[in-house]
């Protein structure tokens, strides 16, 4: 899902999210909805080896990316959008009873799930690995069958390389 289609979903339901959580909570929700992408950022660097820190250059290489998702040999693994991370920031919201942590756990849920359902109009599903320990026993199986399960990353990121 494009940023915009999630800032405006996310935009939509904080305000629904107001008379019961008020306007810190709505925030709350709101940020979490969408700064769960900054593992999108994340990832590029590291597919740049952290030598290009171009935002726009990191729209370019997830254009591309999102070309490839049909093809053999492509799997996706986005950091903040695991069971792992989510359920540690659950942990830390329970934990510290904030409320606050607890909206943007729900923020990044409701991102999730609007992933999902793009993901599956698309059918799509299984090319992002939704937990570390799935993308590590994928990748395996992938390596086991002679596929690079970074290659087509590494392919997108020489396409759109700035040319010194």
């Amino acid at each position: 899902m494009k940023p915009t289609e999630h800032v405006l979903y996310g935009a939509a339901a904080s305000a629904v999210a107001v008379p019961f959580y008020g306007t810190v909570g709505a925030a709350s929700f709101f940020l979490g909805s969408i700064l769960i992408d900054l593992d999108h950022y994340l990832d590029y660097l590291y597919f740049s080896g952290f030598r290009n820190w171009s935002i726009k250059d990191m729209f370019r290489f997830h254009s591309k990316i999102a070309m490839c998702k049909k093809q053999d040999g492509f799997l996706a693994l986005e950091a903040f959008h695991t069971a792992e991370f989510l359920l540690a920031l659950l942990a830390v919201g329970l934990y510290f009873k904030s409320n606050i942590v607890i909206l943007i756990f729900t923020g990044m849920i409701f991102h999730m799930a609007l992933d999902i359902i793009r993901l599956r109009e698309w059918h799509a599903v299984n090319v992002r690995a939704l937990s570390f320990i799935e993308y590590w026993l994928r990748t395996r199986k992938m390596r086991q069958r002679g596929v690079d399960p970074e290659a087509l990353f590494h392919q997108a990121y020489q396409e759109i390389k700035p040319q010194p």
